[in-house]
């Protein structure tokens, strides 16, 4: 009976020809997000920008930080490196072990950035919503404890089942004069005792389980010397299915639904479902700002000769700032959004597919994709913390205070706002609030004169201190 087809030749051909540049886009990506990573988790963390908001973002960079730097020695040796090492060193026992560790360790922090992203989530849409109660649900308490909770449980959910469903296995390999695998066979006991076709795991994505056939029926345990010239045998070792997954076709399947359900599906539902409140909840703030500032203009109407005049009653500049905030923070929130559907989403449908269509998917679509999906899920953790930061007018104020030589000031002068920055820093620091929304009061100082040589003047600024958020997040 043949097997249902579900994908077409050119999954086929994109699966054959981005495979061979896979391995120096996905270190390009790993280099890039682990310096945007720790910069963002270096400024962040200083004592001004303390908040619940800067401390879920801080726990989510740590997390997409370790992924970045852990698939870093995995790209190299298993796609840019593949064709200059000898197959002996492709798939020595010291690797399989890495390997072993990589498809544990990548998954539980990629499960961690995942969730806390949802948790930031309810904290932004508690703060716009419940206002009056967000200093007592998202203290700094509260916050931390939360990311903590986050760390653990995500370990003792995703680590045990991977742990169990693999194993490393020996295998033996008879290798032709160019260094081509012209058969394998397994040494492992456990595998040779399954003498069906065998399904066997190899993980080669830091988000994805991976899987594929070796459709060789194992009937013999004896290994046979090389027969041609120029062959050769060689003993290598590689991750596997364990004993138990072997066995257990129901284990097997809860693999992906936990995967593709508790890890993918499930956050992806609850942030939509949050953003879509969210950006509802400022969307009637906004409304609601207007409407009061017409009933404002209305009260203050003047009278000339006993008839109301109609003037066109001006925008205060509060106003506008809280209107542009907003404008901000919802075009970053569909951002953040569209990201996350777009990286995760398939991600998880694919392996709910692998559970509902079997095999022949799994084969057919699921392995073929499975760098295009692991590149997806890189970038993403590259880039989605800098959708958070980059509108925080503090974030870009405090990173210029941080790395922007003084000897640029001459030349480049520094805007008002990045000028009141630098001076806060000097003088009084900025009391940190507890709620997610709320920011520090601001300190004041004595002024100084702060002179700009490349516009030749002079200008009097406050010493303010810094607030104590991320103030359009």
């Amino acid at each position: 009976m043949s097997q249902p087809h579900y994908c077409g030749a050119s999954v086929d051909d994109f699966h054959t020809n981005y495979k061979f540049i896979h391995g120096y886009f996905s270190l390009i990506v790993c280099i890039l997000g682990t310096i945007a990573n720790t910069l963002n988790i270096i400024v962040l963390t200083r004592r001004e920008m303390r908040s619940p908001t800067n401390a879920i973002l801080t726990g989510l960079a740590v997390a997409d930080l370790a992924v970045m730097l852990e698939y870093i020695p995995y790209t190299v040796h298993d796609y840019i490196l593949s064709d200059l090492l000898p197959r002996e060193q492709q798939l020595s026992y010291s690797w399989a072990c890495f390997i072993k560790f990589h498809s544990i360790f990548a998954q539980v922090l990629h499960t961690i950035s995942i969730w806390l992203t949802v948790t930031l989530a309810v904290w932004r849409y508690i703060a716009v919503s419940y206002p009056q109660r967000n200093r007592i649900w998202c203290g700094m308490r509260t916050t931390t404890i939360t990311i903590a909770m986050a760390y653990v449980v995500c370990v003792l959910v995703v680590s045990p089942w991977l742990y169990l469903v693999t194993a490393i296995a020996k295998y033996q390999l008879t290798l032709d004069a160019n260094g081509k695998t012209i058969k394998s066979l397994p040494l492992s006991q456990y595998v040779i005792d399954n003498d069906n076709e065998q399904i066997t795991l190899q993980v080669l994505s830091s988000t994805t389980p991976q899987m594929y056939y070796n459709s060789t029926t194992v009937s013999t345990t004896t290994v046979a010397p090389p027969t041609d010239l120029g062959q050769r045998n060689i003993t290598v070792y590689k991750l596997y299915h364990s004993e138990l997954a072997l066995n257990d076709l129901p284990l097997r399947n809860a693999t992906f639904l936990i995967y593709s359900v508790l890890i993918k599906l499930i956050p992806c539902f609850a942030l939509t479902v949050l953003s879509v409140r969210l950006i509802g909840a400022l969307l009637e703030a906004k409304r609601r700002r207007k409407i009061l500032a017409c009933h404002a203009a209305n009260d203050m109407q003047p009278m000339v000769n006993g008839k109301v005049v109609l003037p066109t009653p001006p925008r205060s500049c509060k106003l506008l700032e809280k209107e542009k905030q907003t404008d901000r923070t919802t075009r970053m929130l569909l951002a953040v959004l569209l990201l996350f559907l777009i990286t995760e989403f398939p991600q998880g449908i694919m392996g709910l597919l692998n559970v509902l269509l079997g095999d022949a998917f799994l084969m057919q679509c699921y392995l073929k994709l499975s760098d295009l999906m692991d590149i997806l899920a890189l970038i993403n953790s590259s880039i989605n913390f800098i959708l958070y930061c980059s509108m925080s007018r503090q974030f870009r104020s405090t990173f210029t205070l941080l790395f922007r030589p003084r000897w640029l000031d001459k030349w480049l002068p520094l805007s008002q706002h990045d000028a009141d920055a630098r001076d806060g820093a000097g003088g009084g620091r900025g009391r940190g609030g507890g709620g997610g929304g709320g920011g520090g009061s601001d300190g004041y100082g004595g002024q100084r004169l702060v002179h700009t040589d490349a516009v030749s003047k002079s200008m009097a600024i406050d010493n303010l201190g810094l607030t104590t958020q991320v103030t359009n997040v």
